[in-house]
């Protein structure tokens, strides 16, 4: 049941709004709801520089928002380069890890990928060491295949493409 009320409410939220950046916080605030996920962060692909950059994330620091990751490094960068979700229940024993913070000991990075393109990564992170069992990964691997998510990231990524890179953190998806 815990299942479908997830998508239920996630495919709700993705759907209500053009904003994405409203979107994406109540993504991360039903995911940390429903699954007692304290750090959870959504990173977006800047292509040009191939680089993944914070959009959003709940748990965090604020520091957390200048931060930018390439995918050739870290946990995330290699979901997004291997198009693939990748599990460390204990980050002690990932060389990829980087440390975002001395309390994190497990983390899930799910790309996001539209037209099997990556636009980004789904990035959750628990104090508690193999905080993700199968069924959650399941379901959490399962959000961004949803057809709305889809919709909303490819409108995302066509107005991305004819906005200037200096304006796409702050760009706002509105209904005509």
């Amino acid at each position: 049941m815990q299942k479908i009320a997830f998508l239920y409410e996630a495919s709700q939220e993705v759907l209500s709004t053009f904003d994405l950046d409203q979107v994406l916080q109540q993504i991360l605030s039903i995911a940390r709801d429903y699954f007692h996920i304290p750090n959870a962060t959504i990173f977006l692909l800047d292509q040009e520089s191939q680089q993944l950059y914070v959009r959003s994330h709940i748990g965090w620091d604020p520091d957390i928002a200048s931060q930018r990751i390439s995918i050739d490094t870290g946990i995330i960068g290699a979901a997004a380069k291997q198009k693939r979700p990748i599990y460390t229940p204990d980050v002690s024993k990932d060389p990829r890890y980087l440390c975002a913070a001395a309390h994190i000991n497990s983390e899930l990075a799910i790309p996001m990928v539209v037209q099997d393109e990556v636009v980004g990564v789904l990035d959750f992170q628990s104090e508690k060491v193999a905080h993700f069992d199968a069924e959650t990964i399941d379901l959490l691997t399962l959000f961004p295949l949803m057809r709305p998510w889809r919709c909303k990231m490819r409108v995302y990524i066509h107005w991305s493409a004819i906005v200037p890179c200096n304006l796409r953190p702050s760009m706002r998806l509105r209904s005509r």
